[in-house]
């Protein structure tokens, strides 16, 4: 077995300012991994913050700049060619993303090494499940890549279920590594939790927290907002993504019971968010028949640490977890229809009777310590496997 102390990873990702990126970068770290990272950099409205790993630098991207992107992606070659030294050293070579794989491949091809690739893939675009020539060539390159790694890692059992194994027909080793909180040491200390609705349940305080990608979710809170009135208030942190960033502001519109409040830090400011609702909203819809149905969000385990009850689609994987452990309520369509009734129906001692129970789980159970533990664990094992 290596010794902690000279462990080594070469870390490939699409943007070293992610925020999932960043995550694992850091808790690989915490678990004595020295890291190489080879990112990209994203040009955003946000501040760039330096690296806190050895970071080498295979180019910049611009948002919707595909072609741009597309260079810049060509031209990393040379980078890798030219730093092929780290990729040669590197024990484990851990890729965000298919594409990065590629260049992944190709690196550790340049430096000669024979470091096991670990794959992470937590989203599966709408690209990699239609029907047409793109879609199929772009599942085939993905399976060129997979059968080409020594451990896959995703988010939820659900990517598995119905579309690793039966589309992909992966049949390789996977490791299971939930969106749970981390690092929670900045988390403040379980408290006596508070079991009584905030305002007395008028109105019901909802909060939906997190990278606002869904189109269907501003929708419908802008729309109960509007037929409810009083009954209910909406708070929203954190940042537009994706397609509706131009249109944010207009599918908020202008309600007094809707207020959006800015983007947060994490996790420090996840406490003082939660503990100002009384529901945790968890639907996404914005791949309603792939992604969206399978993944499992960050938020379930963020409202989970301060025992906030969620509520979810029930046709997602979310909605069946939230049912299986009792942390909240799943609705059917027509789910204009469904949550406002509920909303102007619920009686405050079954919600009472639900927050009980979120508050009573034990907070490890959403934390990520555990899982990082057990991944470096898993990681120490692929190295003793090709170890003379």
């Amino acid at each position: 077995m290596t010794a902690p102390n000279s462990r080594s990873i070469a870390f490939f990702a699409h943007e070293r300012g992610d925020a999932r990126v960043v995550k694992r970068i850091s808790a690989l770290q915490d678990q004595g991994w020295n890291i190489t990272g080879f990112t990209f950099h994203r040009v955003r409205e946000k501040q760039d913050i330096a690296p806190t790993w050895n970071n080498i630098h295979l180019g910049t991207t611009y948002n919707r700049r595909y072609l741009q992107r597309l260079w810049a992606f060509v031209k990393s070659v040379g980078v890798l060619w030219k730093n092929r030294h780290p990729l040669a050293t590197a024990q484990v070579i851990y890729v965000i993303n298919t594409d990065n794989a590629l260049l992944a491949l190709l690196g550790r091809w340049f430096g000669g090494g024979k470091a096991p690739i670990v794959l992470e893939l937590a989203d599966i675009q709408p690209a990699m499940t239609g029907s047409r020539l793109m879609s199929k060539s772009l599942r085939s390159i993905e399976r060129f890549v997979l059968h080409r790694i020594a451990l896959l890692v995703t988010t939820s059992p659900g990517f598995v279920r119905e579309y690793f194994k039966p589309v992909q027909q992966f049949e390789g080793e996977i490791f299971l590594l939930e969106n749970k909180v981390y690092p929670s040491t900045s988390l403040p200390a379980t408290t006596e939790p508070r079991t009584s609705p905030i305002n007395r349940a008028k109105p019901w305080m909802i909060g939906y927290f997190g990278a606002f990608r869904c189109r269907r979710s501003l929708e419908l809170i802008h729309a109960l907002a509007k037929r409810l009135g009083d009954r209910v208030h909406f708070i929203l942190r954190g940042y537009a993504a994706g397609t509706i960033s131009d249109e944010f502001e207009n599918l908020l519109g202008k309600l007094p019971n809707l207020r959006f409040e800015g983007p947060y830090h994490y996790p420090d400011d996840l406490s003082t968010m939660y503990q100002a609702v009384d529901f945790n909203w968890a639907f996404d819809e914005s791949d309603a028949a792939g992604n969206s149905a399978w993944l499992l969000p960050n938020r379930i385990y963020e409202g989970g640490c301060f025992g906030v009850p969620a509520i979810a689609s029930s046709t997602t994987e979310t909605g069946r977890w939230i049912e299986k452990h009792g942390y909240g309520w799943s609705f059917p369509e027509p789910l204009s229809e469904t949550l406002a009734e509920f909303f102007e129906s619920l009686d405050p001692a079954n919600w009472e009777a639900i927050k009980n129970h979120c508050a009573s789980q034990p907070r490890h159970q959403f934390t990520g310590e555990k899982d990082y533990e057990a991944l470096s664990t898993r990681l120490s094992e692929l190295i003793s496997r090709i170890s003379p």
